[in-house]
């Protein structure tokens, strides 16, 4: 079937008396609605090759940019958390009044979508995919470098230098990653995010909530991380897991073809 664009819609939401318009990609479909939320430096573009993919080309796909990235609302005098973005994911996903949807995170989504999974109603979710999301410390590799810092040395330091440094690595997904940082990212936002990142990662609790977690689940990652510490106990949690070949962390930009078609693989196996 001939695969539809995506939509760019924005969703006007109000939060602790501030209105925040979020944009988002909305690609219309007859089968399941996946929703997607992407990671610290990140977009909504990160998922866009989705919308190309055939094995999903049949699915609703919905996108939308973290306040402080692409064109969704941040204000500098307002910094917000990983609860706040969490709470905002959650009206935003109330907003659209889904009944039943696929969640997906990558990253710092990883934390998100385990935090809206703990805190917010989980009937609506069918199912669950966490791609390289938070669930220990070592997955904290750009947060730890921000804690460390008062906010003006990371602003006129250590962030330019973020970006440089990622522009070192041979892999695309960092490559585009750093463009987005310099193009499309508001820096306080980072720099905000990424305190909770750390503290939430540090616990294991989110390893252990997402073995726990009662639903169809898949953990992703790309093949230059297949040391991640906690593989083996997630294998040995018979939680499923899938490698993508020729990837690091930003999988969606360094194989997006494999990546889904193994995310159209376990979506197929929910019918």
């Amino acid at each position: 079937m001939k695969k539809q664009t995506p939509q760019i819609r924005v969703a006007r939401i109000l939060y602790k008396e501030r209105h925040f318009d979020i944009e988002y990609f909305y690609r219309p479909g007859q089968k399941q609605t996946l929703i997607m939320l992407h990671g610290l430096g990140g977009a909504k573009e990160n998922y866009y090759e989705a919308c190309k993919s055939d094995v999903l080309a049949e699915h609703t796909l919905i996108f939308f940019d973290n306040p402080g990235t692409g064109n969704s609302t941040y204000y500098d005098d307002f910094p917000l958390n990983i609860d706040d973005l969490t709470s905002l994911s959650a009206l935003f996903i109330k907003q659209l009044n889904i009944p039943r949807f696929i969640l997906c995170g990558t990253s710092m989504g990883g934390l998100t979508t385990l935090l809206y999974l703990k805190n917010h109603n989980q009937n609506f979710v069918k199912a669950y995919i966490n791609i390289e999301g938070n669930l220990l410390p070592e997955d904290c590799m750009f947060s730890s470098k921000v804690v460390t810092y008062d906010w003006k040395t990371f602003r006129d330091e250590v962030f330019p230098k973020t970006i440089i440094d990622m522009k070192s690595f041979g892999n695309a997904g960092y490559h585009i990653i750093a463009n987005n940082l310099q193009l499309n990212t508001n820096v306080k936002s980072y720099y905000h995010y990424s305190f909770q990142t750390v503290a939430y990662s540090s616990t294991g609790e989110l390893l252990q909530q997402f073995i726990a977690l009662d639903l169809p689940k898949v953990f992703i990652y790309g093949e230059e991380n297949r040391n991640l510490s906690y593989i083996p106990q997630l294998l040995k949690s018979n939680v499923q897991v899938k490698e993508i070949s020729g990837s690091n962390h930003f999988v969606f930009y360094d194989n997006p073809k494999e990546l889904y078609d193994v995310i159209g693989e376990f979506v197929r196996k929910l019918d």
